[in-house]
C-alpha cells in the first residue's frame, strides 16, 4: 500500500510541476506578445515623436553619446515626461547614413 501512496505522490508532484510550468510559460507568452506589439522601429526624428505621441516603446538606432541623449530629453519634455533611453539592445536597427 505505501508503495501505491508514494507512487502517487511522485505522479501528483510530475503532474503539478507540469501544468505549473505551462502557466508560467502561457503568462510570459502573453507578457511578451504585449511587449513586442508596443515596439516601435523608428529611423527619423518625425517617426520618434509620432511613436512617442503614441506612448510606444520605441527601438531607434543609438550613436551611444551622452549629448544627444540629453538633446532627445530636452527636446520630448512635456506633461508626461521626457524621453530616456532605457537600454541598448543587442540587435539595434542600422543607423541610417548621414545620422
Amino acid at each position: 500500500m505505501e508503495k501505491r501512496l508514494i507512487s502517487l505522490e511522485i505522479f501528483l508532484v510530475e503532474q503539478v510541476k507540469g501544468m505549473l510550468d505551462k502557466i508560467q510559460q502561457n503568462l510570459f507568452d502573453v507578457a511578451k506578445q504585449k511587449r513586442d506589439a508596443c515596439i516601435e522601429v523608428v529611423k527619423t526624428w518625425d517617426e520618434f515623436i509620432k511613436a512617442l505621441g503614441q506612448k510606444k516603446l520605441i527601438l531607434a538606432p543609438w550613436c551611444d553619446e551622452e549629448e544627444v541623449e540629453k538633446d532627445v530629453k530636452a527636446r520630448t519634455r512635456g506633461e508626461m515626461g521626457a524621453a530616456k533611453s532605457l537600454c541598448t539592445p543587442f540587435e539595434q536597427p542600422e543607423l541610417p547614413e548621414g545620422t
